[in-house]
């Protein structure tokens, strides 16, 4: 079976939810895909993520049709979001497309990782398949998924699949297995067969 893993802000909806950061008394609003992109700075900066209490917006029409698919074919399906309430992302894709999957909150992007770890501890899956607008979680999802394979001696591959400001998907990822894998054997083949193909 195959995990699949999607983001909810910015992968599955474009909400009105703002980011507020308070910096030498100045106030910063920017949405979650500006602020994965902002030098925050916790010594000095105040952080208020109140805003992510609720959810209105719209949909992302092409990532929620995969994730229904998935859902209809009966794969195991997971929002994992760094708002800290699963409630009003539930509630509000309901009313939407009529179901919502398991929806895990992490009071933060750190907390994803930590969860897929414990995840991965007590399911057996062959692939775990993420959807997400950043870059950093996609890193430590598959650094995750790595650490996974090393401890357990497992072989579970990972794709992921970036989506991008335009909402389009890009694969950025796919890892059939970890590179540190790859034996002479394959340096050989690969060097024999680059050199068939130029000669």
């Amino acid at each position: 079976m195959d995990l699949y893993i999607f983001d909810f802000d910015d992968t599955l909806a474009i909400t009105d939810s703002r980011v507020r950061v308070v910096r030498n008394g100045q106030d910063i609003l920017m949405t979650s895909r500006e602020f994965a992109q902002f030098d925050y700075r916790p010594d000095t900066d105040e952080i208020d993520f109140g805003d992510f209490g609720t959810v209105s917006g719209t949909l992302i029409k092409d990532t929620v049709d995969i994730m229904i698919q998935k859902m209809q074919q009966g794969e195991d399906v997971y929002i994992v979001t760094a708002r800290a309430i699963a409630e009003p992302v539930e509630n509000w894709l309901t009313s939407e497309i009529g179901q919502a999957p398991t929806v895990v909150p992490t009071s933060g992007s750190a907390g994803k990782r930590p969860w897929l770890l414990q995840h991965l501890q007590s399911n057996n899956y062959d692939r775990v398949v993420v959807y997400e607008d950043c870059t950093h979680n996609i890193r430590d999802l598959k650094e995750a998924v790595e650490e996974h394979n090393t401890k357990t001696g497992s072989s579970i591959e990972y794709t992921a699949m970036c989506i991008l400001p335009d909402n389009s998907i890009q694969q950025i990822e796919n890892r059939w297995r970890p590179e540190s894998l790859l034996t002479e054997w394959d340096f050989r083949e690969i060097t024999r067969n680059f050199l068939r193909k130029t000669w």
